[in-house]
């Protein structure tokens, strides 16, 4: 088997723990029926906290900000 590294940063996942599947789900609008699940990269769970992180925090959060003058 082929070792596996992290699609954002290239960091070689010696560990089945250290691995974070990124799939991409969409659902229907009418119903939320799920309508299909695909694998769309494996990265480590560093990239995966800071991903994490951008997408809920898309200006970055509220402590990182310069303050408001």
């Amino acid at each position: 088997m082929a070792p596996v590294t992290c699609q954002r940063c290239g960091d070689l996942l010696r560990s089945v723990a250290a691995q974070v599947e990124v799939r991409i789900e969409y659902r229907s609008a009418s119903s939320l029926r799920r309508l299909r699940t695909w694998k769309v990269r494996t990265v480590c769970r560093m990239c995966a906290d800071a991903e994490w992180s951008a997408h809920d925090f898309p200006g970055g959060r509220q402590s990182e900000q310069e303050p408001m003058l």
